[in-house]
């Protein structure tokens, strides 16, 4: 009788294991990535980037632009997308028809695996046959991977590609070992390798197993783009431990590898340094990419030095002039806020009043996207359009006992854009 009663007790808990085990093992929830725009704004308003998608409009609805498949979804209910107007962001949810009934919105930073995570072990076959690893792929101060779209039919890509290479020897001077990953076959990567001289390791993962891993798959993507990998970037260290991640909503916006270089190096953060006239500091115009591509953040900065005693005000301060970098408009670049760095507060005992200020060395930095509207990138010559942009720094520099006359100094910056690669691989090694 006992043992008829264990072994009941063992079958109820075996089903409610079994039960517990089917819950947790339940299918995720579908997801969709992209900007959250109005709902008046169309796909190909979105995918032209309008102001009018992102503009305030009381009383209109809040919808979801998916970049991938150029679709607008209406959200239901809206209380969690209320705020995030302009926002890249995850939705997970259901899908009727063109409404996805919101479970969750998330910042699109949050795709993949976390920073601090334990990066997972993997073995793929690079564009040169040779068999890779996570630990083959190691630097003396570690791996960055690049999850991308595809080397044969995504030119946007094949552009990040081709600037990771050019910038493939900074980061082996920090010690750090570039490799990327993507659903291509092996033939793809070679044949694009070999047409543009990469030398680092693009991995194949034909059947997304590493993306998966990793938590990137575009789980949107149909057709011959199914299982293809979200575009972004991980750092990770020589314990294996992911210490940084940078990915992008916008699929055509991109990191150049420099770009990456800078945000995990910001002292490294320019390709090129140039000195300019400037009374009572030294300036210099930095910037991350010489040549660029369309879709690009290019990072562009101010880099000053104030002799001893001397200091400039901070932006926000009253009564003074503060310090400012200012761009003239460029109608193919959308340009982003000046970064500053934290200022310090200084205490004037002459007028008794405590102000924030710059002293020493820092940097200002500004990102720049080019444009990536087939109109812009369809028209650039093959040879590249050369870019100036025109800027200027004002300030107004003081020491201990006189402040100098306020000043604005002409500051510019030189960039080539150059057409994306647009060549496909042959017909018998394309995705099917």
């Amino acid at each position: 009788m006992t043992w008829i009663k264990l072994a009941s007790a063992l079958g109820l808990l075996f089903l409610a294991t079994s039960a517990f085990a089917g819950q947790s093992a339940a299918p995720k929830m579908p997801s969709w990535s992209g900007v959250i725009v109005n709902a008046v704004c169309t796909a190909d308003d979105a995918f032209a980037e309008l102001p009018k998608c992102t503009a305030a409009a009381p009383g209109e609805p809040l919808a979801l632009y998916d970049d991938t498949i150029r679709q607008v979804y209406v959200l239901d209910p809206q209380d969690k997308a209320k705020g995030r107007l302009g926002e890249s962001v995850t939705v997970s949810g259901t899908l009727e028809n063109d409404t996805i009934r919101v479970a969750a919105i998330q910042p699109f930073a949050q795709v993949g695996l976390t920073v601090g995570q334990k990066a997972p072990a993997f073995n793929a076959r690079d564009q040169f046959g040779a068999e890779q690893t996570l630990d083959s792929l190691k630097g003396a101060k570690g791996t960055v991977l690049l999850f991308y779209r595809s080397a044969d039919w995504c030119p946007y890509c094949k552009g990040q590609l081709i600037q990771l290479q050019a910038a493939k020897a900074r980061f082996e001077k920090q010690g750090i070992k570039l490799a990327g990953i993507s659903y291509d076959s092996v033939d793809i990567l070679k044949y694009f390798a070999g047409r543009r001289k990469i030398e680092f390791p693009l991995l194949s993962d034909p059947d997304s197993k590493i993306i998966r891993m990793y938590q990137v798959l575009n789980s949107e993507a149909i057709g011959p783009n199914q299982g293809m990998a979200r575009p972004g970037y991980f750092f990770i260290d020589t314990e294996g431990v992911i210490r940084e991640k940078f990915f992008e909503a916008k699929y055509r916006e991109r990191l150049t590898g420099n770009g990456v270089l800078a945000r995990l190096f910001p002292e490294l953060g320019e390709e090129v340094s140039d000195p300019v006239d400037a009374p009572h500091l030294q300036l210099a115009a930095g910037q991350s990419d010489r040549v660029g591509v369309p879709g690009n953040l290019v990072t562009l900065t101010a880099e000053i030095k104030l002799p001893a005693d001397v200091h400039v005000y901070a932006p926000g301060t009253k009564g003074y002039k503060p310090i400012r970098l200012v761009i003239d408009p460029l109608p193919d670049f959308e340009l982003r806020q000046a970064v500053y760095p934290r200022s310090k507060i200084l205490y004037l005992p002459a007028i008794k009043e405590k102000v924030p200020v710059f002293e020493g060395a820092f940097r200002i930095s500004l990102e720049l996207k080019v444009n990536s509207m087939t109109a812009f990138s369809g028209a650039i010559a093959a040879d590249g359009k050369p870019v100036t942009i025109i800027g200027k720094l004002e300030y107004q520099a003081c020491d201990s006992k006189i402040c100098f006359l306020p000043a604005s100094v002409p500051v510019t910056w030189n960039l080539t854009i150059v057409p994306l690669d647009r060549q496909r691989a042959p017909d018998d090694i394309r995705h099917k």
